[in-house]
């Protein structure tokens, strides 16, 4: 479960970045580990990956990038 400091600073990036950076960001990750976001988040799901600070950002960005149409932001 992320803190309240974790999700206050993935709102951050999102504010500073905007849609194009999240998703370059995304990127960077999915390059880093050579896996796309969505196996990532089964990976997370499915308890296979321990934790880390990479892995712990990757989840509160691509959380931010799920809530993209709930906030109706293109």
């Amino acid at each position: 479960m992320k803190t309240i400091s974790e999700k206050k600073r993935h709102r951050v990036v999102f504010k500073n970045v905007g849609v194009a950076g999240l998703r370059r960001r995304l990127a960077g990750f999915e390059k880093k580990y050579n896996m796309p976001t969505q196996a990532f988040l089964q990976s997370i799901e499915r308890g296979e990956l321990s934790e880390s600070n990479d892995f712990i950002d990757w989840l509160g960005l691509a959380e931010l990038y799920d809530d993209i149409p709930k906030r109706g932001i293109k």
